[in-house]
């Protein structure tokens, strides 16, 4: 099937993101991918550096699932994001 859109100008549209106040920050050490045919899902969890047990023990903080056809394009934004901040770090 041949895309009937190749070379035109498709409408981009940015959406303003609002936070909930009743989301909360959390913050992940460990992260956990698992893909199927239609979307990837992301665990994110905490592993406490400082245990008092041999067991390593990863607690979920969130989970995130997204289509597969955003998975490359949230890729790059990453690594857009982290490029600048690692250039803006080293500048310092």
């Amino acid at each position: 099937m041949k895309n009937s859109n190749k070379g035109k100008k498709g409408i981009v549209l940015k959406p303003e993101i609002s936070d909930d106040p009743n989301l909360s920050r959390v913050y992940s050490n460990y992260v956990s991918v698992a893909t199927t045919p239609h979307e990837c899902n992301i665990t994110f969890c905490h592993i406490d550096p400082i245990r008092t047990s041999p067991k390593l023990e990863a607690k979920t903080v969130a989970k995130v699932t997204i289509p597969n056809s955003l998975v490359k394009e949230v890729i790059k934004v990453i690594e857009s994001n982290y490029d600048n901040a690692m250039k803006k770090s080293l500048k310092k």
